[in-house]
């Protein structure tokens, strides 16, 4: 079950942008925002501030990430149980918090239903970005900025 349940929370921390790093660009044209939770996963439409463009590496990547560390986190805590005489006080919030973390991935699941962009061509929701060589074309400068819990 844990091999099923850490990865979908996995995609909940990634979508929820629990934490990570906005590129806003500046330059001469209009260029999209990049969100990534390390690595970029979603644009902001130029069209509309109401959808994203997603790339489905990036997501997959970033869920790698994520469930290594829920993986190295969950291993402590079976850990500490083994060293502790409160177990049970120990497993109540535990569950707590993984039942609460998968509300959580349910809710921006949903969340990312309305903002999906349209379609799977090449340039929108696919994994052929090359932002470093779109943002080198179009002469942008971007910077990115560490972020918890990014609001829109």
């Amino acid at each position: 079950m844990k091999f099923i349940l850490i990865p979908f929370i996995a995609l909940g921390l990634t979508l929820g942008m629990v934490y990570g790093v906005v590129y806003e660009c500046e330059g001469v044209e209009p260029f999209p925002t990049y969100f990534g939770s390390p690595f970029i996963f979603k644009q902001s439409s130029l069209g509309s501030s109401m959808e994203y463009f997603f790339s489905i590496s990036g997501i997959l990547l970033n869920m790698l990430v994520w469930s290594v560390l829920l993986f190295v986190m969950r291993f402590g805590y079976q850990v500490l149980l083994e060293f502790t005489r409160y177990s049970i006080f120990l497993r109540v919030p535990y569950y707590v918090v993984v039942f609460s973390m998968i509300a959580f991935t349910l809710l921006n699941l949903f969340k990312l239903s309305i903002d999906l962009g349209g379609g799977f061509n090449r340039n929108l929701n696919y994994w052929y970005w090359n932002v470093d060589k779109d943002m080198k074309d179009y002469g942008m400068h971007c910077e990115g900025t560490l972020e918890f819990l990014r609001q829109r």
